[in-house]
């Protein structure tokens, strides 16, 4: 049988209820406090992660596609900046409606994939270009614009690597 099962058939005194809560209450302050200095030191952690990125993009050399580094003594910080591209619905479902309303529905299917939605498919401006060839400059111009207006290219947040340099590598 367990201590604690053991212990559960005898009442304890009152003392050994107080020294028992008192212990328990320590390690939930014990624990709080922890916590608290957990999230404070993320913080700061972020807020060097940021002044780090920061002093790499300002001061650091070119290093791989997007990324610059930044050499110390022992130490080299590595910075990446990227950046993607995604679909957007509400655009392309306008760039849809303006090829129906021209009854050039078809053409969609050769721009776009189409799974849950329309996904642009690789080299469609030059397509588009290509099939409207013929439109009246203004309509064509629309549909252009349109079709650019489907994908949207945003920055992601920066990485940023710190490590130690390789024995034998020079700055």
């Amino acid at each position: 049988m367990s201590a604690v099962v053991e212990m559960l058939r005898v009442a304890p005194l009152p003392a050994d209820v107080d020294e028992r809560a008192e212990q328990y209450h320590d390690l939930e302050e014990a624990l709080a406090k922890a916590k608290l200095a957990v999230a404070e030191a993320g913080k700061h952690l972020a807020d060097r992660q940021a002044e780090l990125i920061e002093l790499v993009k300002s001061f650091g050399g070119a290093h791989a596609k997007k990324s610059k580094i930044l050499h110390g003594i022992v130490w080299e910080m590595v910075a990446t900046f990227g950046s993607f591209t995604c679909e957007d619905a509400a655009a392309v479902e306008r760039f849809r409606l303006a090829l129906v309303a021209q009854k050039k529905g078809p053409l969609l299917k050769k721009l776009f994939d189409r799974s849950v939605r329309w996904t642009m498919k690789a080299g469609a401006a030059e397509i588009l270009k290509a099939e409207t060839e013929r439109f009246s400059p203004r309509p064509r111009a629309e549909l252009l614009g349109l079709l650019l207006m489907c994908s949207i290219t945003a920055d992601k947040k920066p990485s940023l690597d710190v490590r130690q340099k390789k024995k034998g590598s020079t700055a």
